[in-house]
């Protein structure tokens, strides 16, 4: 079936579900008899008034514009997860991925290019098959942020989960609950296609990329020009076949006995699954409502899973050490300042396994960490299903007019706690809003997404086409048609409420990061998968109790645990989110609580070291129904307001913030009770966003694990002080004395 008969059967589907009556608002009949002439005759009068239609480019003035979605305005009416109501009514139905992906198809090949073409295109710029993560987004989410557009990159995010994906086609994208289940996670695919491509300097006039880094006008980057797709009206003259292919590889128990000579495994066991393994990673959607190019993840029946070696538990020798992190084993980094990771930093090494095969959980120990770095038992193994590879595509009638074949950097990662939350979102944000006196001592690292490092691919995955000196595969850009002059639309549009697959989504590499790490080979230095922690949750445990150090968007955990004399809370979570209160702590563990109130504040807190977030995963008992509300702006208030709470105790350095505990913290409304009781006594109105806090601070005494428990441990402090901030002014009281009115 041609391709605009494909555009008709899906017009003929929407147009009943309120499309129709939508698209004819600007003069777009989509039940046409001559679709193909009504697709491409001139829209005088297209009404960027009606919602969703605020940032469609205003240079687009047709149905479909060859060769530019972004001016095609039936695409940005299907593909914009703005364009939801007809009237201010809910549309009755949207398109699937497949349905947006055949009208893309339709605008690149409505006026086809031939090879020719295409390489008077590029200018005499090399020209390659190339394969691209890609979204269309609102305008402020995109590489130029002036109208809704596509935006590109050759390193895709894919999620692992519990569950099978779900495609909300209100919102365009993919989400992560499972309703009914707070304790499960639907894994979040990346959607790539292939594109031929033109290798370009770092143009911010023409491409980008998205947030230019020093030096981006010397590197070289892979512009898409014309999309491929399967068929005769792709490139003129030729039947393409466009194949997706894929690969990727687990391999933290083989890099963890490369490194640790004394394990008990070498050569050739460990080049085996599961010391590496390829399979159960992820693959190719084979549903046809996902379109071609969609990367899915394997779905397992938990995020992590013990790991056996023929027909056994697997386990490996704890050699006496004192490289640990809490009770975790950590293999020490290599180069200066330790950023290379050739094996996974921390490695979990708290459940021995006995010589009659059963398991003793060291956490139940008094003394786990000192019986870790003793050392001298046998621990058992864990894998996760987390991976790095790539994503290719194979057109066989291009192989001699374009032999160049470029593969995407294809992460399968940790879960997302903030789905709704972009590193680079918070990245923009702290770089041109947050106050300069603040900002200074805010994060321990800069907040910088992965999609700003220039650094290449995992070279040493074996059988992939990366190249050491491709340092821009994670840049996002844009197709290469923006330019000075293009207009301004509105930029008061939604933002996108969606697992974002494209790398401003995910953490940079930090040490080792959330989402990738880094290797060295030889004088390369390149991205790797495998320095995460073994298994991932090892790295959630310590990334969210220091605090967003890395810095990535994380639960920040500080405030579970008795403050730590380096890591003050940075971004704190909620009581609700802690499970102090409700029965959903984001990771399983209950925030503190006051147990003796006889003139003694005693505060019971989990025990940071007996805290183990592999055997929480084990057991379900993670969740983001909570963290998974918290959107950009509410992340970025948060922040704020802890900033603001150590302003009102004059306390600047890391140490001095980590003297000060948060014991409870939550969003209030201005019908709460001793809120307004507070504004009587100081005739003070607060307005805007406002939070309760209680504090105190740390008096010198020790934390004492618990008798009989010691998962909990227990800290007396002197006095609670209550707080109610906003963006101006701060309620002040301490125990039982008056209100006090003070400006932020």
């Amino acid at each position: 079936m041609r391709l605009i008969e494909q555009v008709r059967v899906i017009c003929n589907r929407l147009a009943p579900l309120g499309w129709r009556d939508l698209l004819m608002q600007h003069g777009l009949d989509i039940t046409a008899t001559d679709l193909e002439r009504e697709l491409i005759k001139e829209l005088p009068s297209i009404n960027r008034r009606v919602p969703g239609f605020e940032d469609f480019a205003i240079e687009g003035r047709r149905g479909i514009q060859a060769g530019n979605p972004a001016r095609s305005l039936l695409f940005h009416a299907l593909a914009c997860c703005n364009v939801t109501t007809v009237a201010g009514r809910l549309l009755q139905g949207f398109p699937t991925l497949a349905e947006i992906d055949v009208v893309e198809n339709y605008i690149y090949g409505v006026q086809a290019p031939s090879v020719r073409e295409l390489r008077a295109r590029a200018g005499r710029q090399p020209l390659a098959i190339v394969v691209f993560a890609n979204e269309y987004r609102p305008a402020p989410e995109t590489v130029h942020r002036k109208h809704a557009d596509m935006c590109f990159s050759r390193t895709g995010v894919a999620r692992v989960g519990t569950a099978q994906p779900k495609y909300d086609a209100s919102k365009r994208g993919f989400i992560p609950f499972v309703e009914g289940e707070p304790n499960s996670f639907r894994v979040l695919p990346a959607r790539y296609s292939a594109y031929v491509a033109v290798q370009s300097r770092g143009n911010q006039d023409a491409f980008g990329p998205m947030r230019s880094q020093q030096g981006d006008s010397g590197l070289n980057f892979w512009v898409p020009l014309h999309k491929l797709f399967a068929g005769d009206e792709c490139i003129r003259g030729l039947d393409l076949q466009v194949n997706f292919d894929t690969h990727h590889v687990n391999e933290k128990l083989r890099r963890i006995h490369l490194v640790l000579k004394n394990a008990g495994w070498g050569q050739p066991d460990i080049n085996n699954p599961p010391f590496i393994f390829t399979e159960g990673i992820a693959e190719l959607a084979t549903n046809l409502n996902f379109g071609a190019g969609l990367l899915l993840p394997v779905v397992h029946p938990n995020l992590v899973e013990a790991a056996t070696y023929k027909g056994k538990p697997l386990t490996y020798k704890v050699q006496p050490t004192d490289d640990v992190l809490s009770s975790s084993i950590m293999i020490p980094a290599m180069g200066e300042g330790g950023q290379y990771r050739s094996a996974p930093e921390y490695v979990h090494a708290r459940h021995r396994v006995l010589a009659n095969g059963q398991i003793q959980n060291l956490n139940d120990l008094p003394n786990v960490v000192e019986t870790v770095k003793k050392g001298g038992y046998d621990a058992l193994h864990y894998i996760d299903f987390t991976g790095d590879g790539w994503v290719e595509a194979l057109c066989p009638q291009l192989a001699v007019d374009i032999p160049r074949n470029i593969p995407a950097y294809s992460l399968v990662t940790a879960p997302d706690f903030f789905p709704n939350c972009d590193q680079g979102e918070l990245l923009d944000w702290t770089q041109q809003s947050v106050p300069s006196a603040i900002r200074q001592g805010l994060w321990r690292i800069p907040p910088e997404s992965l999609s700003d490092d220039r650094i290449a691919a995992n070279i040493q995955i074996q059988g992939a086409n990366f190249r050491a000196e491709d340092k821009t595969v994670t840049a996002i850009i844009s197709l290469p048609l923006h330019r000075p002059e293009v207009r301004q639309t509105s930029l008061n549009v939604r933002p996108t409420m969606r697992h974002t697959h494209l790398p401003d989504g995910a953490a940079g590499f930090f040490a080792p990061g959330w989402d990738v790490s880094i290797d060295r080979s030889g004088n390369v230095e390149h991205l790797a998968a495998y320095g995460l922690g073994s298994p991932f949750p090892e790295d959630s445990k310590l990334c969210a109790a220091l605090s967003t150090f890395w810095p990535a968007v994380a639960p920040d955990t500080a405030r579970t645990y008795v403050p730590k004399l380096d890591w003050p809370t940075v971004s704190p979570l909620t009581d609700e989110e802690i499970g102090q209160s409700g029965n959903l702590p984001w990771d399983g563990i209950q925030g503190p609580k006051v147990v003796s109130n006889n003139g003694k504040v005693v505060i019971e807190y989990a025990d940071y070291d007996h805290t183990d977030y592999v055997e929480n995963t084990l057991n379900n008992k993670f969740s983001l129904s909570l963290t998974g509300k918290v959107d950009v702006s509410e992340y970025q208030a948060r922040v704020l307001a802890m900033a603001n709470v150590y302003r009102m105790f004059n306390a600047t350095t890391r140490q001095q913030k980590a003297n000060i505990g948060v014991l409870s913290f939550r969003a209030i409304t201005i019908a709460d009770a001793e809120l307004q009781q507070a504004q009587t006594q100081t005739r003070t109105t607060l307005q805007g966003k406002i939070y309760r806090f209680e504090v105190y601070l740390r008096n010198g005494k020790q934390p004492k694990l618990l008798p009989g428990n010691p998962r909990k441990s227990t800290l007396e402090v002197d006095e609670v002080t209550t707080l109610y901030i906003s963006p101006i002014n701060v309620l002040v009281k301490q125990r039982n004395g008056t209100w006090v009115s003070r400006r932020v």
